[in-house]
């Protein structure tokens, strides 16, 4: 692909988690980008439209290589497939899974780079966990912009990361979360620590409720995600000590895990789905998670960077073509 500063094209997403993993690639490379509508059905046009994005970007008639990031969420593994002769070996597509579809599709050995801690080939790079956005410049940032939410907290900080129902498992109710919350204020008080929660748009509100009515530990605060600065987020991964996640949010559990503090997470059948429990797998097996039980004891690990690692994919493959 040469020397020349490359285009980066975002499609866009409907799904937080994916959207950011995309975002966390493209903003790791560098190179800045620019976000691309879905596929919608007419691949003629669809084509038409990124070749007029291209000649714009172009228009001192020097071409110049495109990197392609799309991923799960939608189904546009076929027609991102498509484009590909148009851009007669200057595209490289890279589609970032998170997670898997039900069924496989065998068009993504078409792809440059496949992103997945499910899979393995010469054209995919098997992660830790899944891509996301997080980096050592946000947290640090995140850090000190809101330290003084923190200041006076009892240490260790714990922080609750609260997921919620998926399409197949609707066992995030009250009586599950009464349990999580008992089990979570058991370790918080053995620790004589406090106890930060947030939640996630996946959270039914009647869940949450009962929750934090069971976590009533002395030192205890709730930032609700629709409420709150997004660099509160971020804020929070610097923070805290220890993590306790539910396992159905593998984009949570894998920023938690680029922290390098203990990450604890829940793993119950009615909660998470087969390849939750794979893509937790990973992070277990790594060093950096361990199941939640009704015991804490510490631990360290370095950091993974799944996003660093595909970034790195990238930089090869651009040299190699």
């Amino acid at each position: 692909m040469g020397c020349d500063t490359p285009l980066v094209w975002i499609v866009d997403s409907a799904y937080t988690g994916e959207l950011n993993a995309r975002l966390g690639v493209a903003e790791r490379l560098g190179y800045g980008y620019e976000m691309i509508p879905l596929p919608n059905g007419d691949i003629g046009a669809y084509a038409r439209l990124l070749d007029n994005r291209y000649g714009d970007a172009c228009r001192d008639g020097k071409p110049r290589p495109v990197i392609l990031l799309s991923g799960t969420g939608e189904d546009t593994i076929g027609p991102i497939a498509d484009i590909k002769a148009l851009f007669q070996g200057r595209l490289l597509n890279v589609y970032l899974a998170s997670i898997l579809p039900d069924e496989l599709d065998l068009r993504l050995q078409e792809y440059d780079l496949v992103a997945s801690p499910q899979l393995s080939g010469a054209n995919v790079v098997t992660t830790v966990g899944v891509v996301h956005k997080m980096t050592d410049r946000l947290l640090d940032h995140a850090f000190h912009r809101h330290k003084d939410l923190f200041v006076d907290v009892a240490r260790p900080l714990v922080c609750l990361l609260l997921g919620g129902n998926t399409r197949y498992c609707f066992g995030f109710n009250e009586g599950y979360a009464r349990g999580l919350g008992r089990r979570v204020a058991s370790i918080v008080a053995s620790l004589k620590g406090s106890l930060v929660v947030t939640n996630s748009r996946r959270t039914p509100k009647e869940a949450l409720a009962a929750l934090l009515d069971e976590v009533a530990v002395p030192d205890r605060s709730f930032f609700d995600w629709q409420q709150i600065d997004p660099d509160v987020y971020p804020s929070l991964l610097a923070h805290s000590d220890v993590f306790v996640a539910t396992g159905d949010s593998v984009s949570m559990c894998s920023e938690a895990s680029y922290t390098g503090k203990p990450l604890l997470v829940d793993m119950r059948d009615c909660t998470t789905e087969i390849y939750h429990r794979n893509i937790i797998g990973t992070l277990i097996a790594y060093g950096a998670a361990k199941p939640l039980s009704d015991t804490f004891h510490t631990w360290t690990y370095t950091p993974p960077d799944p996003t660093g690692a595909v970034v790195a994919a990238i930089h090869e493959r651009l040299v190699e073509k």
